[in-house]
């Protein structure tokens, strides 16, 4: 079978943390490093592409040996829309697997990648990494508690995601207000029918969204370079 394609979303403006978080050095190397170093070394993933700024990620990539980069695609004004723009990049056929990922999860593992691109092999729709929810979650409206979740049926999902790009092609013409309202992009296979399935998530893969987040990453990539795994 062909090997995947891996999309790589690098685009956003880190609004929260006031700088593009993709950017951001942990231990001295660009966060994004990080990310395209883990697809560069999953076996599964033939290229990559990614969408963001194309002259940045393609010097960075440059000098970090990653060769399988085979495209910078421009960004979109929401998520979907720049997975959108991403899309167009990828001349493979409609069977080929593609991951979408979010760039700012820099601890994003090999063995992670391994999961969800086989559960896509063994038949499903869509793949996702999730954990299971650990806080209380309550239904609010303004201050007021309106209820409390069963957390047990909760999972937090995460990406990469991994679908056909045949069947991404489809989900992604839907109108540009359906698109602008995803979250993720299982939630577009979800509507269209599809059967997207759970495979577990780390804990570890945590998305960059606030400076504190920096601290437990470089603590997480540190602990991983003791253990003798590239950090």
């Amino acid at each position: 079978m062909a090997g995947a394609v891996a999309l790589v979303l690098a685009g956003g403006m880190g609004t929260r943390m006031g700088r593009p978080k993709q950017f951001i050095e942990l231990l001295g190397r660009p966060a994004l490093y990080y990310t395209l170093r883990a697809f560069q070394e999953a076996p599964e993933v033939d290229r990559i592409y990614a969408v963001g700024e194309a002259r940045r990620i393609e010097a960075l990539a440059s000098r970090a040996g990653i060769d399988k980069l085979a495209g910078c695609g421009r960004p979109g004004e929401s998520r979907a829309l720049s997975a959108r723009n991403g899309l167009l990049l990828c001349g493979e056929g409609d069977e080929t697997i593609c991951l979408i990922h979010d760039g700012s999860r820099c601890l994003v593992t090999p063995q992670l990648i391994r999961r969800v691109v086989r559960a896509v092999e063994e038949g499903a729709d869509g793949a996702i990494p999730a954990v299971p929810v650990s806080d209380t979650i309550k239904v609010v409206e303004g201050d007021r508690v309106l209820k409390t979740l069963d957390r047990s049926s909760l999972r937090a999902a995460q990406t990469p995601q991994a679908f056909r790009l045949g069947l991404l092609r489809r989900v992604f013409s839907a109108p540009e207000e359906v698109l602008g309202a995803a979250t993720d992009d299982a939630s577009l296979v979800e509507r269209a029918g599809g059967e997207v399935r759970l495979v577990p998530g780390e804990r570890t893969n945590i998305k960059l969204t606030s400076p504190e987040d920096l601290v437990l990453a470089e603590a997480i990539l540190a602990a991983r370079g003791r253990r003798g795994l590239r950090p």
